[in-house]
């Protein structure tokens, strides 16, 4: 059953041609000393060219790694097979790179692995992951929300190759006991305070009570997943090579569905930033261009913003530290405002035909003033307090923003509108109580956010 499994896979997911050299991931335990042993037993069968082992030694373990490299070594020996051996101070390279001892170990792997095949010139790297580690793969990035993880491996990725997909762990221990396949254990593999051996031995145990089928039905999800996935990410590649600057139309995003647009924004954010955005982050954005009205700013991270008005969805940088500015405006003048990226238009309307004039729009507001008035716009100041509209008791203006859940990197960045000392809108946000415009109103002051 085993060695049909293995054929099946090597053949429908075209994993080894006739001629071609592998080397395997070799780490001594059941995994890959079975899955060297069926490369060895089904090599003439198969064509392969040559098979060579790779041990690295992550120095974890103290004597149980070099107990590992020493086995490996011998088993090398015994079937005459070429074997390249490596040592790595994992533990040393974790607190160096401030990274998890897993991340540097897999690095620090696949580093040594793609040393190998470049020196030998070889095809393909083949690994001991099977269907169990698929189905832990997908529980483990399930539970931890992660989307991406969820869909699990693939039997080949690239010139990596992964022979015994279609099998299970308890297949692959028969079949070592069935043949005396000897092997090394790791006991760190039976600890339960790693979260995914905390899946292996207590989790899919009682999972598989209800469903004993339970990895063959998570290798058919991962099938259906990896083709969905696959289609919407190439569609949003297409897309988002129509985009190659960092200001896009607002309603070509808005029109676009939430499963592409989060991808686009993942793409274009990451081509002029370098910044991967999150899962949480790019939800939040995708909210922000679908669900929103007026001037939104999101933090991306690093020194860059989301930023987005009435007609565009831009990205740009800003100074962490905060940067005083002020401007005076008067009826008839357009002002830009370079630390925000907008450009505030004020005139003077003469006719109320618009209920947008009474109550509060977050790209275009109006007032009741006096003639010929000078306004301010600026940033935030200590004390600075603010009158909600169709309230009667002013708030601290820190508070305003937090109800308006403007992050606290962005308070200082955003604009407000200022007459004698009083705010009379967080433009792009709210505007306030002060001024309000009535039905009899006869010197109305308007705002409008501009393209820029």
């Amino acid at each position: 059953m085993v060695e049909k499994k293995f054929l099946k896979a090597v053949k429908e997911f075209k994993l080894i041609k006739k001629g071609e050299s592998i080397l395997v991931a070799f780490s001594g335990g059941i995994d890959s000393t079975v899955l060297t042993y069926l490369l060895l037993k089904l090599k003439s069968y198969l064509g392969i060219k040559e098979i060579i082992l790779a041990h690295l030694n992550h120095l974890l373990r103290g004597k149980d790694s070099d107990l590992d490299e020493a086995f490996s070594i011998e088993f090398a020996k015994k079937y005459n097979l070429r074997i390249y051996t490596k040592k790595a101070n994992i533990k040393e390279l974790s607190k160096k790179r401030k990274k998890s001892i897993e991340e540097v170990a897999r690095e620090e792997r696949y580093r040594f692995f793609n040393e190998v095949i470049e020196k030998e010139n070889l095809d393909k790297l083949a690994t001991g992951h099977h269907l169990s580690d698929l189905s832990e793969t997908m529980l483990l990035w399930f539970i931890q929300g992660n989307k991406k993880g969820i869909k699990g491996f693939k039997p080949k990725e690239k010139f990596i190759i992964r022979p015994l997909f279609l099998i299970t762990k308890d297949e692959i221990e028969k079949y070592a006991e069935e043949n005396s396949i000897k092997y090394r254990v790791d006991i760190t593999n039976f600890q339960t305070e790693f979260l995914r051996n905390k899946i292996r031995h207590n989790i899919i145990p009682e999972i598989k009570k209800i469903n004993p089928s339970f990895e063959n039905s998570l290798l058919t999800m991962s099938f259906f997943i990896n083709w969905d996935d696959e289609f919407l990410e190439n569609e949003a590649n297409r897309i988002s090579l129509k985009f190659p600057e960092r200001k896009i139309e607002l309603e070509t995003l808005r029109n676009l569905p939430e499963a592409l647009l989060y991808r686009i924004l993942r793409n274009w954010i990451y081509k002029h930033t370098d910044i991967y955005p999150s899962y949480r982050q790019l939800y939040e954005m995708v909210k922000i261009i679908k669900e929103t009205e007026g001037y939104r700013e999101y933090n991306i991270g690093g020194k860059y913003l989301l930023t987005k008005n009435h007609k565009k969805v831009c990205i740009k940088r800003y100074n962490k530290d905060k940067t005083e500015f002020l401007y005076r405006i008067k009826i008839g003048d357009t002002v830009f405002i370079k630390e925000a990226n907008l450009k505030i238009k004020a005139f003077r309307y003469n006719e109320i035909s618009s209920k947008k004039l009474i109550f509060n729009d977050k790209t275009f507001v109006c007032f009741d003033l006096p003639d010929n008035p000078i306004f301010e716009i600026r940033n935030r100041k200590e004390g600075d307090r603010f009158l909600p509209f169709g309230k009667r008791t002013e708030k601290k203006l820190k508070d305003v923003m937090i109800d308006l859940k403007i992050s606290k990197d962005m308070r200082d960045t955003i604009p407000l509108l200022v007459y004698r000392n009083k705010i009379l809108w967080i433009v792009g946000y709210k505007r306030s109580g002060y001024f309000p415009v009535k039905e009899d109103s006869k010197n109305i002051v308007c705002f409008k956010l501009e393209e820029v």
